[in-house]
């Protein structure tokens, strides 16, 4: 056969072959893919899970990569990591750590869309596409037998009833057990913990009989002393992770040795920790499920592309196929098996000591990320005492430009700092104006002296209204100065930090190399001040910043705009070392 003829041939192939693609239109064809080749050579999808979740979507991109998969032309061969979702949030919103963390993902799948929720607060434009859920698991009550046969039968727990069960000083009296002690429910952090922030979400529905809880409701006299009456009521030592709180609890011998009686926990975590998959022996006592009779909060699992450096349009449509390929029931029923509850499939794994998968009643709604990350402080500072924060803001002509939504960068950041001021309930607070010769000789002003939070509310409110742009930066010298007193001011057995709100750039005689040479000789080693820079717009010279930042223990947060400023506040005073 000559060579025209081969040529029609294969001509006449492809034009056959698009066409068939064109019908189909975004549905994935395998079979046309093994035909087809990949024109456009291979991609990787890089997909990185929160651990409850590893494995039934390992499983689907094991199978997904044994067959020719092609999208936009590409062979996409997925590539699985296992992340610690805080770990993932903090990597996304600063910087990356890729020897601690593998390669920055194209896909985000967390345990709920609190995560993703608060990702698009801080900066919507990481976003790709909207997320998903590919499954889901409900919030349950994990306590030992004892205590969940009485919570169950006795109390008919509801988690409407949380706040009033952990504030009663009759405790486990009431139910007929005098020797247990007060009834106590361990609470990690609901900044970290999804399965402590729904609870507590779902909590305070129940308190107001509304739902979702919004800022407005949260402000409601009753709903804001059930939050303190419920973080206050905590027991000491709570770990800081649910899954530590279960492992503390399933070594627990009997209960009037226990240090708590109940954790919130997701179900799927809950079964992982019994059967001693979660990366921890198996516990010495299974833990038994308690599942609300009330309006359950549940956690979603969504699957959100990425807009990263690396991701482009194949990435995109890969990571939607992706998602559509584990909603299909054969990667259903993975999940179903890994203790997970999926659409249209109802199986159950087995063994399953302590679970009795229950019926849940729907209704909790999840509250909004502004009015998450306000839950979350509230909370933080009730438990801890608060820190000790002094907030420096850049009022330099540049502020007063578009921060997003119509509004100046400075706007936004005078709404962050006057919700700060009004729902933090303890610590103390400081705020700094600084700007190119603010107060003759100095480039900044002790608007409000660091001092506790609760005498200084008005103060600071009226300092904030004052805030006004003009002049230069000068941003090293400010800095420096607000170091120095933060160091001097050192409040032992608090988080002591200073926080930076900038738009970057440096007027001032100061350079960056001074500027941390001053703070190493000003630095004191029993008196740990990170500085935390929250950096807005994408003028910022934000290796410089990162840099002065990470020499204190401190860390960059980014922001596209002014918009995301509630969130980043919010997070830089309750982030932990």
């Amino acid at each position: 056969m000559g060579r025209g003829p081969v040529v029609v041939a294969v001509v006449s192939l492809l034009v056959l072959g698009w066409a068939g693609w064109g019908w189909v239109g975004d549905r994935l064809d395998r079979e046309a893919a093994r035909e087809q080749g990949c024109p456009s050579g291979q991609a990787v999808l890089r997909v990185a899970v929160t651990p409850s979740v590893e494995q039934p979507v390992r499983a689907a991109a094991n199978r997904w990569n044994a067959r020719p998969t092609v999208v936009d032309d590409h062979c996409v061969r997925v590539n699985v990591s296992s992340v610690d979702s805080a770990q993932a949030f903090a990597g996304l919103t600063g910087q990356w750590n890729t020897r601690e963390l593998g390669d920055r993902p194209d896909v985000w799948l967390p345990e709920s869309s609190l995560w993703t929720d608060r990702l698009a607060a801080v900066d919507d434009a990481l976003l790709a596409a909207a997320p998903e859920s590919v499954a889901t698991s409900p919030v349950v009550l994990a306590a030992p037998q004892p205590a969940a046969g009485v919570l169950d039968r006795s109390a008919a727990f509801r988690w409407a009833d949380l706040a009033a069960l952990t504030t009663d000083t009759s405790g486990w009296t009431r139910f007929g057990e005098p020797g247990w002690g007060r009834l106590t429910v361990a609470v990690p952090t609901p900044l970290t913990n999804p399965a402590s922030a729904l609870a507590v979400q779902t909590t305070l529905i129940g308190v107001a009989q509304e739902s979702p809880v919004t800022q407005g409701v949260l402000a409601r006299p009753p709903v804001s002393a059930a939050l303190l009456a419920l973080a206050q009521s905590q027991p000491a030592d709570v770990p800081d992770a649910t899954r530590a709180a279960l492992a503390t609890l399933g070594d627990t011998e009997n209960m009037a040795d226990s240090p708590f009686g109940a954790v919130p926990a997701l179900e799927v975590d809950l079964y992982r920790r019994n059967l001693g998959t979660d990366g921890r022996p198996a516990a010495k006592h299974a833990l038994s499920e308690v599942v609300a009779k009330g309006p359950t909060p549940v956690a979603d699992f969504p699957l959100v592309s990425l807009a990263c450096g690396e991701s482009g349009p194949t990435q995109v449509e890969a990571a939607d196929e992706f998602r559509k390929y584990l909603q299909e029931p054969a990667q259903q029923r993975d999940f179903a098996h890994a203790g997970l509850r999926a659409t249209t499939v109802t199986d159950r794994p087995a063994p399953a000591p302590g679970m009795t998968w229950g019926e849940i009643v729907p209704g909790a709604a999840k509250s909004d990320a502004n009015t998450s990350q306000r839950i979350a402080t509230t909370w933080s500072t009730a438990v801890e005492g608060g820190g000790i924060v002094t907030i420096m803001v850049d009022v330099s002509r540049t502020m007063g430009d578009d921060g997003g939504g119509g509004r100046s960068k400075l706007d936004w950041v005078k709404d962050a700092l006057n919700n700060y001021a009004d729902y933090t309930v303890s610590g103390s607070v400081g705020l700094w104006p600084f700007s190119h010769a603010l107060n003759k000789s100095k480039p900044y002003v002790v608007a409000v002296p660091t001092g506790p939070v609760a005498n200084r509310r008005a103060s600071v409110h009226s300092a904030v209204t004052a805030l006004t742009p003009n002049g230069g930066t000068d941003l090293y010298e400010s800095v420096v100065a607000g170091y120095r007193s933060a160091v001097q001011g050192f409040v032992p057995g608090k988080r002591n930090q200073l926080i930076v709100i900038t738009d970057g750039g440096s007027d001032g005689a100061m350079s960056l190399s001074q500027a941390k040479s001053s703070i190493r000789r000003t630095a004191e080693k029993d008196k740990p001040v990170p500085i935390n820079v929250i950096a807005i717009g994408h003028d910022t010279d934000r290796d410089a910043l990162r840099d002065l930042a990470t020499s204190t223990g401190g860390r960059l947060s980014p922001l596209a705009d002014a918009q995301g400023i509630v969130a980043a506040l919010g997070q830089a005073v309750t982030a932990r070392d």
